[in-house]
């Protein structure tokens, strides 16, 4: 069986396309719609609780420069952020910072300005976990304005943001 022979393929890549994986391209809808994952003050602030990587204030500019455009073409953003209303209502995490600093009316869940200006239209709601989608109001949203394609951006990209994009 092909799943079980010793040969390896030369790449990763390779090992999917032999089992015809994106041999059908899916492509895109059409009514784009563009999810910002995190940029709130706890990751994006000088001195948050869970800030500091230039690679985040990067994302940041990146996706203030995306969010200007797409705002003057019509397109739909939702932001989401996380923040607990008690201790009891979080998941588990494996994070201090999450369970001192994320409770809401808190510095560290306002939302980053640079990334709600200009977005009166924006539509920003909290998250419990990972995914900006799962028991959110997000996908009703996306679908209520005919939002077939979504584009993804934001912070923790190994956590929320990948769990927003495989929902």
């Amino acid at each position: 069986h092909p799943w079980f022979s010793t040969a390896r393929p030369a790449t990763m890549a390779d090992a999917y396309a032999d089992r015809s994986y994106g041999s059908d391209p899916v492509g895109f809808g059409k009514t784009l719609g563009i999810i910002v994952v995190d940029f709130q003050k706890a990751f994006t602030r000088p001195g948050g609780a869970l800030a500091g990587s230039p690679h985040i204030e990067a994302a940041v500019e990146a996706t203030q420069r995306l969010l200007t455009h797409a705002r003057a073409a019509g397109v739909r953003v939702a932001v989401s952020y996380v923040a607990y209303a008690t201790l009891d209502a979080m998941p588990h995490w494996k994070v201090r910072a999450v369970k001192t600093d994320l409770f809401r009316g808190m510095p560290g869940t306002e939302l980053d300005p640079r990334i709600t200006a200009g977005g009166q239209s924006d539509y920003a709601f909290d998250k419990w976990g990972a995914s900006s989608f799962f028991q959110t109001p997000l996908a009703a949203y996306f679908t209520r304005h005919g939002v077939d394609t979504v584009a993804v951006c934001g912070c923790t990209t190994s956590g929320c943001v990948r769990a927003t994009s495989t929902a």
